[in-house]
């Protein structure tokens, strides 16, 4: 650990640009974990929404980026970062407000709240393309896991404080200023945004916009290492909305919680993702990155299996509660050791004019699955019972979890090693990589 927590001192201390996107990236974070458990629990709790209504909530936070992340990636590659990350923070801050006015004045609505959604999410798809694909332009190739375990633990602390926050805030204060909190937080990225004065474009030769997508989406694929990591991605981020959308009706309905307990328990549970970002580093290191990228799949799916057993035995309150952050924790430990290094090969394998082009199209496959997971939760709670419902997904993620076992990242020992699993023998040079048309 004192190797990595170097790193991240000097990061953080000698790297202004570095240190400015980080502190936007943890402001709009913690507001976008606020805003993901805020608008479904506002759903089921005030608005008395259908399971299919919550599981509408939480997808269109999510089809724009099967909609736009291929036109984030040619807009980010075109134009400074800054210029994106402003735009982006201040829309979902004046989304969240005007949600919060809704809420004082005539009353919030499903409507209003998947209207807010849509644009929130569409926000974000342009904003983390635009993240991103700054940090390899700013930190060192050999640098970019301990960047990389510092945003994922930013993330697992956002985790950890923001569905917690969520449920304490409704209870305490109201609607209304719980959305004046969560929009707080993206004034507080927009002015971090701002900052990033010295990232430019990277002078891509100008192409059209189709031919540009084409090229990304192409060298994506062609990787055997960016197909497999992202496939797996696909999978397994299909699965854990699909759980998080059944999970929530499941604790309201079946267990009998209460918005302040459950964000309690995603909270908690979220500390497991901050350990493993921050050891994840270790770990790859003492073991192996192909170890570290499977095991960490595999553990994240057992995890989740936990939960239901909290039907299957009595329990109290008490006992039930911890059961459930237990396999939260679990569950993040094992997210968050995947996370850390499947984002580094993917922002260290592509050349600079690329980064955009290829980060979108793997948010596009890796991401893509997510309003799929929320419809099918909301729909499988309908169809079969929460209670039926959550134990037919967690064995299913359980089953596709074992994907990266077939791959040649298995055995990758280092990030190098794992990186050059996508460069031709003796050339150098990355396959499916093209030189862009004049």
């Amino acid at each position: 650990m004192a190797i990595l927590d170097e790193e991240v001192r000097v990061l953080l201390k000698g790297n202004r640009d570095f240190r400015n996107v980080w502190a936007g990236e943890s402001a709009a974070h913690f507001g976008t974990q606020l805003t993901n458990f805020l608008l479904p629990l506002v759903a089921v709790t005030a608005l008395h929404a259908s399971g299919t209504e919550v599981g509408l909530i939480s997808a269109v936070q999510f089809i724009p980026i099967v909609l736009l992340s291929l036109v984030a990636g040619v807009v980010v590659d075109r134009h400074p970062p800054r210029r994106t990350l402003v735009i982006t923070s201040v829309a979902r801050g004046a989304a969240l407000a005007l949600l919060g006015l809704a809420q004082a004045t005539q009353g919030l609505t499903i409507t209003h709240v998947v209207a807010a959604a849509a644009v929130i999410g569409t926000a974000t798809v342009f904003y983390e393309v635009a993240y991103q694909s700054t940090i390899p332009k700013i930190v060192a190739v050999d640098s970019i896991p301990s960047a990389n375990g510092l945003h994922q633990a930013t993330y697992s602390v956002s985790q950890l404080a923001g569905p917690s926050a969520a449920g304490f805030l409704v209870g305490k204060l109201g609607l209304s200023p719980t959305f004046a909190v969560a929009a707080a937080f993206f004034v507080g990225a927009t002015l971090s945004g701002a900052l990033l004065r010295d990232v430019k474009a990277p002078g891509v030769p100008r192409q059209s916009a189709l031919r540009t997508i084409g090229s990304g989406l192409r060298y994506t694929w062609s990787l055997r290492p960016l197909r497999d990591l992202c496939t797996q991605a696909g999978l397994s981020n299909l699965h854990e909305q699909c759980f998080l959308t059944v999970f929530l009706i499941f604790a309201v309905r079946e267990l009998g919680l209460s918005g302040t307990a459950i964000g309690l328990v995603i909270g908690i549970g979220s500390a497991g993702a901050l350990a493993g970002s921050l050891v994840a580093a270790r770990i790859g290191a003492r073991t192996t990155v192909g170890r570290t990228l499977t095991g960490g799949v595999v553990l994240a799916a057992a995890g989740l299996l936990l939960v239901p057993l909290g039907v299957v035995f009595d329990l109290g309150v008490v006992a039930l509660v911890a059961l459930l952050a237990l396999a939260f924790v679990v569950n993040g430990f094992g997210v968050a050791l995947f996370n850390v290094f499947a984002v580094s090969l993917r922002q260290a394998i592509p050349p600079e004019h690329q980064l955009g082009a290829v980060t979108a199209s793997y948010r596009l496959v890796a991401l893509g699955t997510l309003p799929v997971g929320a419809f099918a939760g909301g729909a499988l709670s309908d169809a079969l019972g929460a209670d039926r419902a959550i134990w037919v997904v967690g064995v299913s993620y359980l089953c596709v979890s074992f994907w990266l076992m077939f791959s040649p990242l298995r055995s990758a020992t280092t990030l190098e090693q794992a990186r050059a699993l996508g460069v031709r023998p003796g050339s150098g040079e990355t396959v499916g990589e093209q030189t862009p048309a004049p």
